[in-house]
């Protein structure tokens, strides 16, 4: 028996170095899943806005559609997001032609993951065709 060493608090120890690691490796997956939630959101708010925007009568009706559909659809994404959003809508609001809707949001990490540094700023932009037989005031 000569050698063996008594490793009585070895799990201990081992366990306080790799718990914080671990810890932030699940913080980080947190906060990646939560920043594609809110990209996603911001997509499909954009897609129904453009979709909305095109069955308006009117140029000044299409925005605020498009601004109110992408407001209900990130309702759930930081309150930063929300209050930072910019939607525009093409200005070639002719039938036939085809119209672009834009949506851009900018906010802090730290309000996907408490006391994460950085911010993000989600794009999202999707086009939709007005229809070429419709008369448009």
């Amino acid at each position: 028996m000569r050698g063996r060493r008594d490793e009585t608090g070895s799990l201990a120890l081992e366990m306080a170095m790799l718990a914080p690691c671990i810890l932030l490796i699940f913080g980080l997956i947190f906060a990646y899943g939560r920043v594609s939630q809110v990209h996603g959101v911001l997509d499909a708010g954009t897609r129904d806005a453009a979709r909305t925007a095109t069955r308006a009568d009117t140029y000044q009706d299409a925005r605020n559609h498009a601004r109110q559909v992408v407001a209900e659809a990130i309702a759930g994404a930081p309150t930063a997001c929300q209050d930072d959003l910019h939607v525009t809508v093409s200005r070639n609001f002719e039938p036939g032609e085809t119209i672009t809707v834009t949506a851009t949001c900018h906010y802090g990490l730290s309000d996907v993951l408490p006391g994460a540094p950085g911010s993000v700023t989600a794009t999202s932009s999707f086009a939709s065709m007005l229809d070429p037989n419709r008369g448009i005031d």
